[in-house]
């Protein structure tokens, strides 16, 4: 591909990521993507083919270098435990630390947490089951590392627990400058922030099962 070519669809994927983020999926258009971007539509079809693609497109650019991060730290890991457990903290420090170290460096901003929180609201099942594939290869990996370091947590358990860090993560990193507008005492470097988070949610892994409840009929009043 002609650096000419490779500069076009850069732009596409920056122009795309900023109004997917901005107004969603289904209210971005194709000739806002064209307009934003200063290309025509035959170029963003000879590039991705339909809105479809270029929205998994967007989220690979930026997901695909975190997730590999993600599974090296966690080869490294594996390897110096030599066939034992991993620590939970590790383990979560490893899946956390490459977003925040990318919000640190600038390289990865809420925006792409804002387009994720979009795509699960706005768009329809089957565009939604490819963008989660992506992640498919990361949470099988540290699903199994999780169940290995918490045995004494069922494996149900344990994935919902990896929800909950997801979500934590998101949450955190969406609403961090909104907390600290409002308090500057809250105030906190990104590193500060991921040791923080770290622990909590280390803490909360690591808990015992809990036991069922009963939930009252016709739901809580």
């Amino acid at each position: 591909m002609s650096s000419m070519a490779t500069d076009t669809k850069h732009r596409i994927l920056d122009a795309a990521e900023q109004l997917f983020a901005d107004y969603g999926f289904p209210a971005t258009s194709m000739r806002d993507i064209t307009n934003e971007a200063d290309v025509n539509l035959a170029a963003v079809n000879y590039h991705f083919g339909s809105k479809e693609a270029l929205l998994i497109a967007v989220v690979e650019r930026t997901a695909a270098p975190i997730n590999r991060d993600r599974l090296e730290r966690l080869d490294e890991l594996e390897r110096k435990a030599g066939g034992s457990a991993v620590s939970v903290e590790a383990l979560v420090r490893a899946f956390l630390a490459p977003m925040f170290e990318r919000w640190s460096l600038g390289k990865s901003e809420p925006k792409i947490l804002k387009l994720v929180g979009r795509i699960h609201a706005e768009v329809d099942q089957d565009l939604r089951a490819k963008f989660i594939r992506q992640f498919d290869a990361v949470f099988a990996r540290y699903s199994t590392a999780f169940q290995r370091s918490l045995p004494g947590v069922p494996a149900g358990d344990v994935h919902w627990r990896m929800l909950f860090l997801v979500g934590s993560m998101a949450h955190t990193m969406t609403w961090a400058a909104s907390i600290i507008g409002t308090d500057p005492r809250a105030r906190r470097e990104p590193g500060e922030i991921l040791e923080a988070l770290v622990q909590f949610a280390a803490d909360g892994m690591s808990a015992p099962a809990p036991k069922p409840v009963a939930m009252p009929a016709g739901g809580a009043r």
